[in-house]
């Protein structure tokens, strides 16, 4: 099955892939409609496994036509659809949207039919499509990297499942509805399926994975890991459905919990603070990743450039109120209220929510990169940042940046050198022309229970990986 992504046919989104940051997980790819999560939800083990048995009940196939024409306009109301419903809590990656799939901009359509066109899905049907989404999130929480894995009878056999649960839905009866569903599924796979191949480029692979599976137990209560594909579409694996459940019940499975580190000392804002770090979804169905501070006055803050130790609370809210917000701690989990009264709960070992360590957790490697983009009118940029830390004390970057017009391209470089010193979550940049600069820093986490982890660092405020 063609499933496995082609780069190059969204080179040009991913280029201009923003580092826009979301409140919580809900920007990674959701479902526009309700009655749609409900019928994913029916897709849960329990279901799945009546359904082997001989035993299901639900209404055959055939009964309602969920095919559809597909036309640029309608196209172009998904797209909008989409960007009304990020604005509310990314009106940056909002734009970012317009900017790449807006009027006159790329079309989404030809991109999901190249990537699906040897599946023996129909392009243009509301259970193809929702098949097709849910084969690409099982092959990312799975694993399964290797698109001729899926055959075209394994992609049937989904279709199978899926087109029944669909057809007894009456709200897909009525004119057009097909059409809004099987496109916002078109949608959601092509972004579902860029953000896949950035993680695997950007080797966050590990992160994006937790986060789709997260999001489909979390959302849809299905735990994609509990199911095996065959040519009877996802088949419960042995073992996996000995507990049962009534139908759309997500299934139960044991999660270990991590443990936050000890609060390091520090002065200021710092002190007794606690450091963790959320996957946040863009735009474009990747995820990023972003420090956070519980203070022990119960604010919280999105960490920036400036460390802890040296922050003044009062001048930061002012320069970023967007950043700051209250939380407090719900059983296991930590509630995030924001400026404006959003909410957002975490908890460890949910796969959105982790520890994060200061210096001296584990040895740092040698280079670590950050990329970061955007598009603005007619003009994309990148730049890619990397740090070298050459011992325990010297430290070498540099920047390579570009901008790619319809008439012209333009790229830059620079480097630098000097000495460095770690102290808690606060890195000190000492360089050769006597110019210092301090940052915040963190070191990320990986693993269940989550534990430190050098993959991933955190400086000023920006994810750096690993450069292997």
């Amino acid at each position: 099955m063609s499933i496995a992504f082609n780069f190059r046919t969204l080179a040009v989104l991913l280029l201009a892939a923003p580092a826009a940051r979301a409140q919580n997980l809900d920007a990674i790819p959701q479902l526009q409609d309700a009655f749609l999560s409900s019928q994913i939800a029916n897709m849960s083990l329990g279901e799945v496994a009546r359904a082997n048995a001989g035993k299901s009940t639900a209404r055959p196939a055939g009964t309602a036509s969920l095919a559809y024409t597909s036309t640029p306009a309608l196209r172009a109301r998904t797209v909008q659809a989409y960007v009304d419903r990020l604005k509310p809590t990314n009106p940056t990656a909002a734009q970012a949207v317009v900017a790449s799939l807006g009027p006159g901009k790329n079309d989404y359509g030809p991109v999901y039919l190249q990537m699906t066109k040897d599946s023996g899905l129909r392009e243009n049907d509301a259970a193809d499509n929702l098949a097709s989404f849910l084969i690409l999130g099982w092959m990312i929480v799975n694993n399964v990297q290797d698109g001729n894995a899926i055959t075209v009878p394994m992609a049937r056999g989904v279709r199978a499942q899926i087109t029944p649960l669909l057809a007894a839905n009456t709200k897909l009866r009525t004119a057009g509805a097909a059409g809004q569903v099987g496109e916002e599924m078109k949608l959601q796979f092509v972004l579902l399926q860029g953000g896949w191949q950035s993680a695997l480029k950007e080797n966050t692979l590990a992160a994006y994975r937790q986060g789709i599976a997260a999001m489909f137990k979390n959302k849809y209560g299905m735990d994609l890991s509990l199911f095996k594909l065959t040519d009877q579409g996802l088949v419960a694996k042995s073992g996996a459905a000995a507990s049962g459940g009534a139908a759309g019940a997500a299934p139960t499975t044991k999660t270990a919990v991590a443990t936050a580190p000890a609060a390091p000392s520090g002065t200021g804002a710092a002190a007794g603070a606690q450091w963790f770090f959320r996957s946040v979804g863009d735009a474009y169905g990747g995820i990023t990743f972003e420090p956070v501070a519980l203070l022990a006055n119960g604010q919280y803050c999105d960490v920036g450039e400036t460390p802890l130790e040296t922050l003044n609370p009062a001048a930061d809210k002012a320069k970023r109120p967007a950043a700051w917000g209250t939380w407090r701690k719900n059983g296991s989990a930590v509630v995030l209220t924001g400026s404006k009264g959003h909410t957002a709960s975490y908890t460890l070992g949910s796969g959105s929510w982790f520890p994060a360590y200061a210096a001296g957790a584990v040895p740092l490697q040698r280079t670590y990169k950050n990329s970061r983009g955007g598009s603005m009118g007619g003009a994309t940029s990148l730049v890619i940042s990397k740090l070298n830390f050459l011992d325990d004390s010297h430290f070498s970057e540099g920047a390579d940046g570009g901008v790619v017009t319809a008439n012209a391209a333009g790229g830059s470089r620079r480097s630098a050198s000097g000495t460095y010193r770690l102290q808690g979550h606060t890195l000190t940049l000492t360089y050769a022309d006597g110019r210092t600069v301090r940052k915040s820093f963190a070191i990320g986490a990986a693993g269940t229970p989550a534990h430190a982890d050098n993959s991933m660092i955190f400086i000023g405020g920006d994810a750096y990986i690993e450069d292997k």
